[in-house]
């Protein structure tokens, strides 16, 4: 009887523990996004969330269907800890559905670094794996600049035609100084689409818009002209996270194509959108 004891309870830690990493893998190993731009994204102990156009990093654990988004801070040299829980209803590959635990009503007065009027905003947050949400992106043309900022951020001009053809101009911290020219191979060039159709560019360029006051980060615009004629536009300072892997591709892209040197200076379009214009010397 005792033996059976222990492996009932040797058991059940075992799928306690199964569940966690399970829990673990299906969070940090995806992306989500909701209809309404609402986003979040996990990576070790980290979590960036945009809802309600409020974005945060923080840090995150698991616990019993339990989600803990936390952040510490000193006060006169007191250490202080914050931690909004979230119920996890349900968690499967394509979908995460989390609702605010009943008791983060009572302490909303208590916070003071997690802004928590978003996460109260619904009784629940319904997200889909953001790479299961495919809007085909048939471009013709890519522009991308980004600036300088108060730190190391590289700025450079991108021009990346359908053809995979590139042109380059690499500026400070560029890790690639000057005027380059080149072609991604056929398997950069598919990875640059699959990720532009899972960005959602449609519906950033027609609803979303950056509403935090201009800080030290670095600008992007991003000019894509399509095959239908249109053009997508958007600049920013604090770029909505869904585009952080476009703009991470984008400023390394000389990693990942062949580029040679360029006899001449590109002439790259730049954007009719004033807000957070980059201006190209």
């Amino acid at each position: 009887m005792k033996n059976l004891f222990i492996a009932i309870c040797l058991f059940i830690a075992f799928s306690a523990s199964s569940q966690y990493r399970s829990d673990i893998s299906l969070l940090t190993d995806n992306e989500w996004i909701n209809k309404d731009l609402d986003y979040i994204r996990f990576h070790n102990d980290t979590v960036v969330y945009n809802i309600s156009n409020n974005k945060q990093e923080l840090l995150f654990d698991v616990e019993k269907r339990k989600l803990h988004i936390k952040t510490s801070y000193r006060v006169a040299g007191e250490l202080k800890y914050e931690t909004f829980e979230f119920n996890i209803k349900q968690l499967q590959k394509d979908r995460l559905v989390i609702e605010p635990s009943e008791k983060e009503k009572d302490k909303i007065t208590a916070y003071r670094k997690i802004e928590v009027n978003p996460l109260l905003k619904e009784k629940q947050y319904i997200f889909y794996n953001r790479g299961q949400l495919v809007s085909r992106v048939n471009f013709k043309k890519i522009t991308f600049h980004s600036s300088t900022c108060f730190g190391l951020c590289p700025s450079v001009s991108v021009e990346v035609n359908n053809d995979g053809s590139i042109f380059y101009n690499g500026r400070t911290y560029s890790g690639l100084e000057g005027n380059y020219e080149g072609k991604m191979d056929a398997k950069t060039l598919l990875e640059l689409r699959k990720m532009l159709n899972n960005s959602q560019l449609y519906v950033l360029d027609q609803k979303w818009k950056q509403l935090t006051s201009p800080n030290d980060q670095p600008r992007y615009n991003y000019i894509i002209e399509l095959t239908d004629g249109r053009l997508i536009q958007i600049n920013t300072n604090d770029q909505h996270p869904i585009l952080d892997s476009l703009s991470e591709f984008l400023i390394n892209i000389h990693k990942k194509a062949s580029l040679t040197k360029a006899t001449g200076k590109h002439n790259f379009e730049i954007s009719t959108i004033e807000d957070y214009r980059v201006t190209l010397n």
